[in-house]
């Protein structure tokens, strides 16, 4: 997620992160908790053109992560 939503993208063709969605610390990821579930698990939407080959295995993992409260580490 970070090569595109950070503040310095590293993604080709990326200047800025795009819907100005931010993940690149623990912080930002928890902020944005609930767009993160929606865009990648219920929408399967992220990463845009399955860009990384996310797996439905990485996207169960997400939304296990997302109903257990979205804990980063940090909280």
């Amino acid at each position: 997620c970070v090569s595109c939503h950070a503040a310095q993208p590293t993604q080709a063709g990326f200047a800025t992160a795009p819907a100005g969605v931010m993940l690149h610390t623990p912080q930002l990821v928890q902020q944005n908790a609930r767009k993160i579930y929606e865009q990648s698990v219920q929408l399967k939407a992220m990463p845009i053109a399955n860009l990384t080959n996310m797996t439905d295995a990485e996207r169960a993992q997400v939304g296990a992560w997302f109903e257990a409260g979205a804990k980063t580490g940090k909280n």
